[in-house]
C-alpha cells in the first residue's frame, strides 16, 4: 500500500511538470494608441482662432533681459497682430504693432519708433529672446497654423500622438495628449530651437483655451499666465496702426544690427 501511494504521488508530480511547461507565458496587454485625429476638428479650431484677444502677464529671462509686465495681444490672421505691454499704473511701456506698413516697435517713454523688416528683429529688441513670430502667434492660441494643416505626419509614441510639419526649412512637432489635447510644440526653423508647454493640456474644441504657457530654448525662457483669451474676428483698422506721436526719433534696426 505504501509502494502504491509513493507510485502514485511521483506520477503526479510528474504531469503537473509536464503540464507546467507546456504552458504558454501570458500574454501582456498592449496599450491602447491614442484614436486617431479627426482633421475637421483641427482645421475648425484653426479657422477660430485665426483672430483673438488675449490678456496675460508675461515673464522673460534672458540673457539680455529679465522682466514681467503685463500685456495684451490682438491678432486677425496671419498680417495684423498689436502687442502691448504695460507699466506699474497702466501706461503702455512698449507697443509693436505688425500692420499695413510692416512691422514697428514703439517705446513711448523714450518717444522712439523702431523699424525693421523683419518682425522677430523688434522682437529680440523688444524681449530679449530670439523666437520665431508665427511660433508665438500660433502658440499663444494653442492652434496649428492653417498652411501645416495639409501636410501633418500623426507618429504614435509611448501613449502620445505627434503632429509633425517638416516642410521649407521649418520643422514642428504638435504633442497631444491621450486625452487627445495639445501638450507642448517642438519648433525647428530660421536658427532658432526651442519648445512650447500647456499647463494644462490644450483639448482641441474650439471654446477650450490655454491657461499657462511656457516657451523657452537653451538661452532664455519665458512664461504667460492668461488671465483670457478669445477668438475676435475683426477689430478697427486704427489698432493696428501705430498712433501719432510728435517729435518721436525714428530708428531702423536694419540699418544699426
Amino acid at each position: 500500500m505504501h509502494t502504491i501511494s509513493a507510485r502514485y504521488f511521483f506520477s503526479m508530480l510528474v504531469f503537473l511538470f509536464l503540464c507546467t511547461g507546456c504552458a504558454r507565458p501570458p500574454i501582456p496587454a498592449e496599450k491602447p494608441r491614442p484614436a486617431p485625429f479627426d482633421s475637421a476638428r483641427l482645421t475648425e479650431r484653426s479657422n477660430a482662432w485665426s483672430g483673438y484677444e488675449a490678456k496675460f502677464r508675461l515673464k522673460v529671462d534672458s540673457q539680455k533681459a529679465r522682466f514681467s509686465a503685463r500685456a495684451i495681444v490682438l491678432t486677425t490672421g496671419r498680417d495684423l497682430v498689436r502687442f502691448e505691454t504695460f507699466g506699474p499704473i497702466g501706461q503702455t511701456a512698449a507697443l509693436f504693432v505688425l500692420g499695413a506698413s510692416g512691422p514697428s516697435l514703439l517705446i513711448p517713454s523714450e518717444r522712439v519708433l523702431f523699424s525693421s523688416q523683419r518682425p522677430e528683429t523688434l522682437v529680440r529688441y523688444f524681449l530679449g529672446v530670439t523666437l520665431p513670430f508665427e511660433t508665438f502667434r500660433y502658440a499663444l492660441a494653442a492652434s496649428i497654423p492653417p498652411d501645416q494643416l495639409g501636410a501633418l505626419e500623426g507618429v504614435n509614441e509611448a501613449g502620445m500622438l505627434h503632429l509633425i510639419y517638416n516642410s521649407g526649412g521649418r520643422y514642428f512637432d504638435w504633442q497631444f495628449s491621450e486625452t487627445q489635447a495639445l501638450s507642448g510644440v517642438y519648433v525647428r526653423m530660421e536658427g532658432f530651437e526651442g519648445r512650447v508647454s500647456y499647463d494644462p493640456p490644450v483639448e482641441t474644441a474650439i471654446d477650450a483655451a490655454p491657461k499657462k504657457i511656457r516657451m523657452s530654448s537653451s538661452e532664455w525662457s519665458m512664461e504667460l499666465s492668461l488671465d483670457s483669451i478669445r477668438p475676435a474676428s475683426a477689430f478697427e483698422p486704427k489698432v493696428f496702426a501705430m498712433p501719432e506721436i510728435s517729435e518721436i526719433r525714428k530708428v531702423d534696426l536694419d540699418r544699426i544690427q
